[in-house]
């Protein structure tokens, strides 16, 4: 079941994070500093009203025996919707969850009269694509083929979907 986050799922989501990846298979691909869905006390300060975070994202989830095995955070910029970040855990992967996740959000950016999506997703210091890349682009995502620089070891994946 999808539905819309609230502040009681705060700890779930965080577990849903710690479990959708090692922490070793992350290094350098994402700034630990960054990885704000993890902290309990941070996602808590993050957390404005309903399932609205204070820089207007929105968190969904997905739920699985009442159990909260998924999120997805976006956001509806001026000019498109931006997905910020999707993690399911390691034993629900592969079966659904993020695709649904995915289309739920396509789905609410469409009613609210959208026709561009956005997300990234992270490159290596050896230029090897973090493991949702592949996912992305299966899901109708392109590839802008920038590869913007950070502060970090890694570089920025842009990736641009129509849903016209």
């Amino acid at each position: 079941m999808i539905r819309i986050a609230n502040v009681n799922d705060i700890q779930s989501i965080v577990n849903v994070n710690l479990a959708s990846t090692a922490k070793e298979e992350k290094q350098g691909f994402v700034a630990p500093e960054l990885d704000n869905y993890s902290p309990f006390e941070e996602l808590k300060k993050s957390w404005a009203e309903k399932n609205r975070l204070k820089d207007c994202s929105e968190v969904i989830v997905a739920e699985k025996n009442s159990k909260i095995v998924g999120f997805i955070v976006f956001k509806m910029e001026r000019e498109y919707c931006y997905i910020d970040n999707i993690d399911v855990t390691r034993d629900e992967q592969r079966k659904g969850i993020g695709r649904a996740l995915v289309a739920h959000v396509e789905k609410i950016a469409k009613v609210n009269g959208y026709s561009l999506m956005k997300t990234d997703t992270t490159e290596n210091a050896e230029g090897i694509p973090w493991k949702s890349y592949g996912f992305w682009t299966k899901m109708g995502y392109k590839d802008t083929g920038e590869r913007l620089t950070t502060k970090w070891d890694y570089k920025t994946i842009p990736f641009v979907k129509s849903l016209k």
